[in-house]
This record gives structure tokens, C-alpha cells and sequence, in this order.
């Protein structure tokens, strides 16, 4: 299927946002993903299904002074 992610047009297999990110070696634990427009809580984010042309963004939450 093709999804975007992070703006650009991508083909996967993978069925779950956390199989497709952990597809492209991104550590599911240390991001914040938006899926769809919303932002998604852990256990929603690695959960949720993949739907064709559906948008996708991960996002690292740096703290630093």
C-alpha cells in the first residue's frame, strides 16, 4: 500500500504504524506519531492500523537548556 510519511509517498507491507516504523529502524519509544491528523498516545500509535493513503508523521521530543 502507499502512505505518506513524513510529506512524502511511500509503499509498504506493513500493517501497523509500529511495524512500518520499526521497518525503517525508528525506535517506536522515544517519538510522538500523528496519524490521520491526530496525535496518537503509545499504545494507539503502535496499534493502529495502516489505511492506503493515509498520512503518517513521527516526531522527537528533544528537551535541552
Amino acid at each position: 500500500m502507499t502512505i505518506k510519511y513524513q510529506g512524502k509517498e511511500t509503499t509498504t507491507n506493513a500493517t501497523t504504524v509500529a511495524a512500518f516504523l520499526e521497518s525503517l529502524g525508528v525506535k517506536t519509544s522515544e517519538i510522538v506519531v500523528e496519524y490521520k491528523g491526530e496525535i496518537l498516545s503509545d499504545a494507539a500509535a503502535l496499534a493502529a492500523q495502516l489505511e492506503q493513503g493515509a498520512e503518517l508523521n513521527a516526531f522527537r521530543i528533544v528537551a535541552g537548556g
